[in-house]
């Protein structure tokens, strides 16, 4: 099936809603399996994996699917910018609730890290207020509501109903509303996006049937740097929290808190504040690849091979896939030393720390100071073996 010209510019898009639709479907299912509560959470997780094997890998399917969504998200804005869309002022609320879904997006991986409530999943409920207590003004107020308010059923509730709702509004202002009203709908945009996404879930069901996330303690633990060089969601979760390995004090907040929200904000803003001379309505084409680089020679003998409309296609392909590699490449760069998959090693019933039920000093800074502590949990996240 041929995929219509202006398909092509937002297949990422297509991919990332295809995914968002799987992240739905398994998403109810395992929703009838788990226990939104602090000592059966883990327990009901677990279940899946001795009990309900299809479920399970479902499971991680979920999980897999969320690392390939947040990519696949990133690529569709990083696409979007090296086409200035923000410079049509027509659709200034699309480009705006397009970069307002990367904070659902976040949430959906905050939340769905907190869930399975293994351990991994309790470090990580103790970082959030750290992290959010950060923002000026309101945030130690903020961060201290998120620890007194925090239980499994309320994340459970905003995990499966709050995010989904909101994502939901977000997407049918940003895609969905003018999706509808194209020949064939919403049906024959899926149809032909699937056949883009099809790939990408065909290796999704392979990393959840090969790489599991480990859930067999007592029984079967890992290894304590379980894990190393092996993507996760979670990946892109902790590149918030990496600057604390490298900075302390205030530039740790700087990169880790006041940098990512400026971008935010910047790129939430593009529209609204570029000079108007700047701006072009929608009918109005960008100038094309050859008024562009009609100087440049060296590209001359490439369209004349390819032609202009391949050309155009390949070079955007090419840029893309360059200013990709410079995005994620310090993601893996930081990450890969997170030994994501060997908590269990050490926080098991055999250890004597049982899996799944918070600790004394659950949500308590007083007993254990080290839990307001961003630079101490970050560094016994990614160096287990050293600090702790």
């Amino acid at each position: 099936m041929k995929i219509k010209q202006y398909h092509w510019h937002h297949f990422f898009g297509g991919i990332a809603l295809c995914l968002l639709v799987i992240q739905l479907v398994t998403g109810v299912v395992l929703a009838l399996f788990y226990a939104p509560h602090l000592n059966e959470a883990y327990a009901s997780v677990q279940s899946l994996y001795t009990e309900l094997k299809p479920v399970a890998w479902m499971r991680d399917s979920h999980r897999w699917a969320a690392l390939f969504l947040a990519v696949a998200v990133a690529l569709h804005l990083i696409r979007s910018v090296l086409r200035k869309d923000f410079l049509s002022r027509d659709r200034k609320t699309l480009w705006l609730t397009g970069v307002l879904l990367f904070l659902p997006m976040m949430g959906f991986l905050i939340s769905g890290v907190i869930l399975p409530w293994e351990w991994r999943a309790y470090w990580f409920m103790e970082m959030v207020p750290n992290y959010v207590a950060e923002i000026p003004l309101i945030g130690p107020a903020f961060s201290q509501f998120l620890l007194d308010a925090f239980t499994m059923s309320r994340a459970f509730v905003v995990h499966v109903i709050l995010l989904p709702v909101l994502t939901l509004v977000l997407i049918d202002i940003h895609a969905l509303s003018r999706i509808k009203k194209r020949d064939g709908g919403l049906h024959l945009y899926f149809v032909e996006h699937g056949l883009f996404a099809l790939p990408f879930l065909l290796v999704i069901g392979l990393l959840a049937f090969l790489l599991p996330m480990p859930t067999e303690d007592p029984a079967i633990v890992p290894m304590p740097l379980e894990g190393e060089g092996i993507p996760t969601a979670e990946w892109f979760i902790l590149i918030f929290y990496a600057p604390y390995l490298y900075f302390k004090g205030f530039w740790a907040t700087f990169f880790g808190f006041y940098v990512p929200l400026a971008i935010l904000l910047v790129l939430a803003g593009l529209p609204y504040f570029l000079p108007k001379g700047l701006l072009r309505r929608s009918g109005q084409e960008a100038p094309s690849l050859k008024d562009r680089l009609a100087a440049t020679e060296l590209l001359a003998h490439g369209r004349k091979i390819l032609g202009q409309r391949m050309l155009a296609k390949v070079f955007g392909g090419v840029t893309v896939l360059l200013v990709a590699l410079a995005f994620f490449g310090p993601f893996y760069a930081v990450n890969y030393p997170s030994p994501t998959l060997g908590c269990n090693s050490c926080h098991n019933i055999g250890a004597g720390v049982r899996m799944g039920v918070p600790p004394a000093t659950f949500k308590d800074r007083e007993k254990n100071p080290n839990l307001k502590d961003n630079t101490f949990m970050v560094e016994h996240w990614f160096y287990p073996q050293v600090v702790w």
